[in-house]
């Protein structure tokens, strides 16, 4: 009888570990659900009568949302000034569950020149198609990806931008994304992209349009590299093409090499033609592009690491293309790691981390959400690594802002370019390589640097607050943490202001519990320096994967313990994480998907020591408990080493 009760009652809770364990796996496994969950609260408000005077394109491959003209109606109404506006979208999957949002930026012209970024729902105030022949929009009101309708959107939004419809508002505010998603596109569609490199206009035909580009290219004790970078630019850069002409000044900035590197510098200067600027100054990125600057003659100002190489000759000329524009303010390049398919740069977008590189180290044989890898598209900021602008433009802007003496200091350019009405541009078709180091990165800064860093970013944000965590070409629908783009929705493992309980450990010690079933892998356990100089800690990142062989993994609650050389055992919480590609590879094993782990320690609570990990599973349904000690440890103290 007593076996039958005990039984009964480990069934409940079997059931109950089984139905939280299901909940759980569903939540982490769609955080665009969790996203939409969360944020489309229109659907309880009171909407207004859709209005006859907005002309709604919507493609008829999709399906809209009940509400989506009711939505429209009331954008319209609470933004009198925009006369274009467009929705966001995702698709449908096999099962009709939503997935693969697309959320789109502010207005930006250059990507619109580039692909059909509206997507398939945007709508227009119907005055604005008055003298547009019936017959070129009518056939763009369900097919929203025909070439017809890009012609059409960009006849539409030159006639805003033109004619300044909104009178002392500028077109940013007339030509505006509204934000939420209206339409479900039942399978994806490619962008339609237009030519990317134009000839340029002349003047009269036959003419050849000329352009003269200095080129600053600050070097220090790196003849080697800035040989390469050299080379490159000067056997492979095309001068001439398709109506256009580059004439190409050089000068390098060296704020004291050594006598042999100089003397190897000046023999340089002869070789390749370039203009020698010595100055021994402590290293200042800014002060020295500054000083270049001042020097340079050319109408086009490009500013270039030393560790640079070119490997297509178009590039000068395709980056002028668009510099050239009165519109346009600096305009960058993507970058690869040098004889690589890795992505260094591909534009700077503006999270709530600060400015940071999309798609970083990720294949560029890829392309990634609808091309940002691929085509031009309008940026907050580009990196100066290798950027290009007008110099009337550059002295408009104040110049680079020489108390940013090492980080930040392109991304305050781009800033007050952007805050004077210039749109940024990264050109995708334009590719160099960057033979900055794949190791290098933020965990190899020392403190001192990384707080310098913070200070500098600091800087940035007191000269240009409006644009403290917003980028009005990265939507807000969008994940202000990651590295991809994906919904704007955090996992409490990803929040960086989370973090997991640590309590000392007061039971015995767990070796008694070790069998060998509990398997354990350690991926990460490594400092995570803080982001801004007002959080109060560091934290340690610990990460990894972990099940019981042969059990049902749902019935097991887990925590770390660490083992302090000094003999103390803390025990951690820890967060679970869904893991498909530790279930993929454990077929056998019973409810795997949440087997991943995520720890997040403040760095205040644990004394400086060295910690040997270790896990203890118990099992929520019997009194059974497993351990298993690994061979990863971590450093809380000075070294901070894994």
């Amino acid at each position: 009888m007593v076996f039958k009760i005990k039984e009964r009652i480990q069934s409940k809770l079997n059931g109950i570990c089984y139905q939280n364990y299901v909940r759980e796996t569903e939540r982490q496994s769609d955080a665009y659900r969790q996203w939409y969950l969360l944020h489309e609260d229109w659907r309880e408000k009171k909407l207004p009568k859709p209005d006859a005077e907005i002309v709604i394109f919507a493609d008829r491959d999709g399906v809209v949302e009940k509400q989506a003209q009711a939505l429209t109606t009331a954008f319209f109404q609470a933004h009198p000034w925009v006369m274009i506006a467009y929705g966001d979208e995702d698709c449908l999957d096999a099962n009709g569950r939503r997935c693969d949002p697309w959320f789109k930026p502010d207005w930006s012209p250059d990507t619109l020149d580039s692909f059909q970024y509206f997507g398939h729902f945007f709508a227009v105030r119907k005055s604005l198609l008055a003298d547009v022949p019936r017959e070129e929009w009518e056939s763009c009101l369900t097919d929203c990806s025909s070439p017809a309708c890009h012609k059409l959107l960009l006849k539409l939004t030159r006639k805003v931008t033109d004619a300044r419809w909104i009178g002392a508002a500028d077109d940013r505010k007339a030509i505006a994304p509204m934000g939420m998603v209206l339409i479900h596109m039942k399978e994806q569609k490619e962008d339609v992209s237009a030519q990317m490199w134009r000839v340029p206009d002349t003047e009269a035909a036959g003419t050849v349009r000329t352009d003269t580009v200095s080129a600053v290219i600050p070097s220090k004790d790196n003849p080697d590299v800035l040989e390469v970078c050299l080379k490159s630019m000067c056997g492979k850069t095309v001068r001439k093409a398709d109506g256009a002409a580059v004439e190409l000044e050089i000068l390098v900035v060296d704020n004291g090499s050594s006598p042999e590197n100089r003397r190897r510098l000046e023999n340089m200067a002869r070789q390749y033609g370039f203009c020698y600027l010595y100055e021994p100054m402590p290293f200042n990125f800014s002060r020295m592009c500054n000083l270049g600057a001042a020097r340079a003659s050319g109408r086009f100002l490009l500013f270039l690491n030393d560790d640079m190489e070119i490997i297509d000759g178009m590039w000068l000329l395709r980056l002028l293309e668009k510099a050239r524009l009165p519109h346009v303010g600096a305009v960058g390049a993507k970058l690869l790691y040098p004889h690589s398919d890795l992505i260094q740069h591909a534009g700077i977008t503006n999270i709530q981390a600060g400015p940071a590189h999309k798609l970083l180290k990720l294949s560029d044989e890829n392309s990634y959400y609808h091309g940002q890898n691929r085509h031009i598209y309008d940026m907050i900021g580009v990196t100066a690594a290798c950027l290009i602008l007008e110099m009337r433009k550059f002295e408009e802007a104040g110049r680079l802002y020489e108390e940013m003496a090492v980080a930040y200091n392109d991304v305050d350019l781009c800033f007050s370019l952007h805050e004077r009405g210039y749109y940024n541009v990264l050109r995708n078709d334009v590719t160099l390589y960057h033979h900055e180091s794949l190791s290098r990165g933020d965990d190899n800064r020392s403190d001192e640097k990384w707080i310098r860093l913070l200070q500098e970013k600091d800087t940035l944000y007191r000269r240009h607050p409006g644009l403290k965590s917003y980028d009005p070409f990265y939507s807000r629908n969008l994940a202000g943490h990651a590295n991809d783009y994906h919904a704007n929705f955090m996992y409490e493992f990803e929040r960086h202001d989370h973090y997991t309980k640590v309590r000392r450990w007061k039971g015995q010690e767990p070796v008694k519990w070790e069998n060998g079933c509990l398997t354990v892998n350690v991926e990460h356990g490594r400092l995570e320096k803080k982001l801004e100089l007002s959080y109060r800690d560091d934290v340690y990142w610990i990460e990894g994967w972990s099940y019981v062989l042969g059990m049902d993994n749902c019935r097991y609650r887990r925590t770390l313990l660490l083992h302090g050389s000094r003999g103390a055992i803390y025990e951690v919480q820890v967060l679970t994480r869904y893991r498909e590609d530790v279930a993929a590879v454990l077929p056998g094993e019973r409810n795997v998907e949440l087997a991943g782990f995520v720890c997040r320690i403040p760095s205040w609570a644990l004394p400086e020591d060295t910690y040997t990990i270790s896990m203890l599973a118990r099992d929520m349904c019997s009194c059974q408990k497993l351990y298993r000690k690994t061979e990863k440890s971590f450093t809380i103290g000075r070294s901070h080493e894994q």
